[in-house]
């Protein structure tokens, strides 16, 4: 199991209230030329405002008294680990994968998923991910159909589309994210590979690409490979790679409730329940998904399965 890394890299805010409003830069102001004892003119800058609004989820795993009793291994701790570990990585894959829609989503294309459907459930928690925002949300402007080999030129592309929001704030803020395949096919790039063109970074000795054009990388289990559209098809056939590339700072991450733990014991039955949950948020802070371009995808990367 691969460490949890989207997460940490999107900025974090505690929700004392559900919903709660989180306020965005104010607006700029008007400049105007000024001269001697004569009023300047004023501003009242624009306001605004995103709201986060947290949704849970939450797992259970039933065990019995005899089982207990009788494991070979310290059966509660190893459980209490096994989930902890599991709530992080759901967390990751809710934030890059999450999707409202039942019906041919991102990660169910061909096919319609209910929040009973067991292991695909969760990404119908009530927000839609980072990844939905880049091929659904604003497909025309913020996707890139690559339909070739990884290469260099595919991380700039996608970065091009970010505009502005490709100039980091603060170093760091900007970061390519992809799905493991599509990471070791970049570490072939002719560019990284060798000391002469990549210098001790090399992947050749490395054996890993900690940035591309100065931009981290990160690579995500929770990115899976998809299909030539983009999108994850459920019967499978998924073949293909993605690189997304965000903006850090313009997303923000609320949680409601932290990762909980509860024990619910049923003595008649000899039996006890162990409960995980959380109740996490996640927003954009434009306000319009669909105009938004601090987010950008490059889908149907070939070569890498």
């Amino acid at each position: 199991n691969l460490e949890t890394v989207i997460l940490p890299v999107l900025m974090q805010v505690p929700m004392p209230s559900n919903p709660y409003d989180i306020p965005a830069q104010l607006g700029d102001l008007n400049w105007y030329p000024v001269s001697e004892n004569i009023q300047s003119t004023t501003t009242d800058p624009a306001t605004a405002k995103a709201t986060l609004t947290a949704y849970g989820l939450k797992a259970g795993v039933p065990f019995s008294d005899e089982l207990n009793e009788d494991a070979i291994i310290a059966l509660v701790p190893e459980l209490r680990a096994n989930m902890a570990r599991n709530a992080a990585e759901v967390i990751d894959d809710v934030l890059l994968n999450g999707d409202t829609t039942t019906t041919n989503g991102i990660n169910s294309d061909g096919a319609t998923i209910a929040t009973s459907t067991a292991g695909k459930a969760h990404w119908l928690l009530g927000f839609d991910g980072l990844i939905h925002l880049a091929i659904v949300d604003n497909s025309a402007n913020q996707s890139k159909n690559v339909n070739a080999a990884v290469s260099a030129a595919n991380y700039n592309n996608v970065l091009l589309k970010l505009g502005k929001y490709a100039a980091p704030r603060r170093r760091g803020d900007v970061i390519f994210v992809s799905d493991v395949n599509t990471a070791i096919g970049a570490l072939s790039i002719t560019e990284f590979e060798t000391v002469d063109v990549a210098g001790v970074r090399a992947t050749l000795s490395s054996g890993e690409i900690l940035n591309v054009y100065g931009k981290p990388y990160l690579h995500s289990e929770q990115m899976k490979l998809a299909d030539t559209d983009g999108k994850v098809t459920d019967s499978g056939g998924n073949t293909v790679g993605r690189i997304l590339a965000v903006n850090t700072s313009q997303w923000r991450v609320g949680f409601r409730r932290q990762i909980t733990m509860e024990a619910d014991r049923e003595p008649g039955k000899g039996q006890t329940t162990l409960y995980v949950s959380f109740r996490i948020a996640l927003t954009e802070r434009s306000g319009t998904r669909s105009t938004a371009t601090h987010t950008a995808i490059g889908y149907n990367i070939t070569g890498v399965s």
